[in-house]
């Protein structure tokens, strides 16, 4: 039995979301990675709004950090 071209579709855009999740992960700091399961928790977050969010809350964090070893 052939797979019909609507499930040969679905499939494919599967694939290009995977494959577009992937790249984003791999563009995070380790930070931000480690960030993502908490905001993704929070209702209404989604990858494109956590993953901006996580990399601003990581750069502050390293800042606050490196101006307490400073003083």
């Amino acid at each position: 039995m052939m797979p019909s071209k609507k499930a040969i579709a679905v499939l494919l855009i599967c694939l290009v979301i995977a494959m577009a999740s992937v790249k984003k992960a791999e563009t995070l700091s380790d930070c931000a990675k480690e960030c993502m399961p908490v905001c993704l928790k929070e209702k209404g977050a989604t990858i494109d709004t956590c993953s901006p969010a996580c990399e601003k809350y990581c750069v502050q964090i390293t800042e606050k950090a490196t101006k307490a070893r400073r003083a």
